[in-house]
């Protein structure tokens, strides 16, 4: 079952919460929900799957209130969904649910960038390009992994610039549903190179303070067509249940 698999490739359960004090019950919650976020994330559990919360306890090595705990938490961090009497379901894959997760991403980032060009100053936005550029070898490394990364903390950045804690707040908890298929997006080297050109558009027009033309180039460079997010879609399946982009 995916979610053993996925225990050993963490090494997780090596530690028996009854080794430890009773003091670290909270410690012992958090570890839970940052493994099991982990796994959700990355969809160790497969798409539409329910979840066995006694095997996921004993592999982790803890009681259920712990799993219990962070499969709650990650309900409302929109990873999986509870069935009433029947207990928690991994989040769907699908175009559809794709193409959302991109185009809220997409009103976040450019309506922070509007704010970036007014309140951020020359300093902070030299910081922040030059965070990306030190990236700039990553994709001569083969590292699609880390690329995706990368991106991720550029834009992530851009967003701090608009001094927005709501905005910051708001597309970080949303690029962790968005991670697998990022990773996925930029496996490929023609994505990659596109993403790399509207990067250097994105910081011209964010040092020319021109905030119009920056988002527009932000829309059209997060936003999915729907043949696009079909693609990405069918590549994330088949790297799941196959292990390798279709």
């Amino acid at each position: 079952m995916a979610t053993r698999q996925s225990m050993k490739a963490t090494g997780a359960g090596r530690e028996s919460p009854r080794t430890k004090p009773r003091g670290r019950a909270a410690d012992s919650v958090e570890r839970v929900y940052g493994i099991v976020k982990e796994f959700a994330i990355d969809f160790r559990f497969r798409p539409g799957e329910k979840i066995n919360e006694v095997e996921l306890a004993a592999q982790l090595g803890v009681s259920r209130t712990p799993v219990r705990a962070a499969l709650n938490r990650l309900e409302s961090d929109g990873f999986v969904v509870s069935v009433p009497n029947k207990g928690f379901y991994a989040r769907n894959l699908t175009p559809e649910a794709v193409r959302d997760l991109y185009e809220l991403r997409a009103a976040i980032e450019c309506a922070a960038f509007v704010l970036a060009c007014e309140r951020a100053s020359d300093t902070e936005v030299e910081a922040t390009v030059a965070a990306w550029e030190q990236h700039s070898d990553l994709d001569e490394q083969g590292s699609w992994a880390k690329i995706a990364l990368a991106d991720e903390a550029f834009h992530m950045a851009l967003t701090r610039l608009s001094k927005n804690a709501q905005m910051a707040s708001a597309l970080e908890a949303l690029a962790s549903r968005i991670r697998f298929f990022r990773r996925v997006n930029l496996e490929v080297i023609a994505q990659r190179t596109e993403s790399y050109q509207e990067h250097a558009a994105i910081i011209e027009a964010l040092r020319r303070r021109d905030a119009a033309k920056g988002a527009a180039i932000l829309q059209k460079h997060i936003t999915l067509s729907s043949a696009h997010a079909i693609d990405v879609a069918t590549r994330g399946l088949a790297l799941i249940f196959f292990g390798k982009a279709a």
